[in-house]
């Protein structure tokens, strides 16, 4: 059974372009009929190079970007159909993992003040014993200390971010997670332990998983199945050892030459 379904899927990018005494609006093409599932529990791996349109697709999964043709459905629900207040009841399911860099923690806060901001959202009618609970959980399931709490994110090193990203992300209790460009910046080292949590988590909570990453490597760890994504297009889709093994495409053989 498919818990994410991507169908035809085509996002643009309007953009203004001075041209003399005016401006133009030009458009580029960031997905171009891309199609794939992922049934539920099992996991899919997106590689490709940084300009891909890899960003775009996760932005439009979560209805950050425009989408220009095609359907988006996750579960029975058809979210290309519907309007940010109907999605906001599926944000509850669908949460995401983003690189180190990419801002998503909150760096007024401390570690405690945003797990509280996330169990005010989704379970405000609990009360602060629940809270502690649900807290505890994810801290222990994400290798935290309880030390780390009244931190602030520059507090910490950069796989304790990750790790407190993944533990908020983890409180909503959802179905399937985005893990996003998660291990660029991040050494050799820290890259193996953030992979090892993420496989301990999938199993632990049973998630459904969508990896996008440009690194071959790390989505052959953590996938089922590998499609590549090259200039917006999906060349090839395949179970990760057939893309690792015997890639078809010439872009996909050369991301093997080059990542393993």
């Amino acid at each position: 059974m498919e818990l994410l379904e991507v169908e035809n899927l085509k996002l643009l990018e309007q953009r203004r372009r001075r041209s003399w005494f005016r401006y133009d609006l030009s458009e580029r093409v960031l997905i171009d009929d891309v199609s794939f599932s992922i049934e539920k529990w099992r996991s899919l791996g997106i590689v490709g190079e940084e300009n891909s349109g890899k960003h775009a697709l996760v932005m439009a999964l979560l209805k950050f970007q425009e989408v220009s043709e095609g359907r988006i459905t996750f579960g029975e629900v058809v979210t290309t159909e519907i309007g940010e207040r109907h999605f906001r009841r599926l944000r509850k399911r669908i949460q995401a993992l983003f690189s180190e860099g990419f801002g998503q923690l909150t760096p007024e806060l401390t570690v405690d003040q945003m797990f509280r901001e996330v169990l005010a959202v989704w379970f405000r009618r609990e009360g602060r014993e629940a809270w502690e609970r649900r807290v505890e959980e994810v801290m222990v399931s994400c290798g935290l200390p309880e030390a780390v709490r009244p931190l602030y994110p520059a507090e910490l090193d950069a796989v304790e971010r990750q790790q407190v990203a993944l533990a908020r992300a983890l409180l909503s209790k959802p179905d399937f997670l985005i893990c996003h460009g998660f291990t660029k910046g991040l050494d050799a080292v820290q890259e193996g332990e953030l992979l090892n949590l993420i496989r301990r988590v999938r199993e632990q909570y049973g998630l459904t998983l969508l990896v996008t990453t440009d690194d071959l490597a790390v989505a052959h760890q953590l996938s089922d199945d590998i499609g590549v994504l090259h200039r917006g297009r999906l060349v090839e889709l395949a179970d990760a050892e057939s893309i690792v093994n015997r890639p078809v495409h010439d872009y996909t053989r050369r991301l093997v030459s080059f990542s393993l």
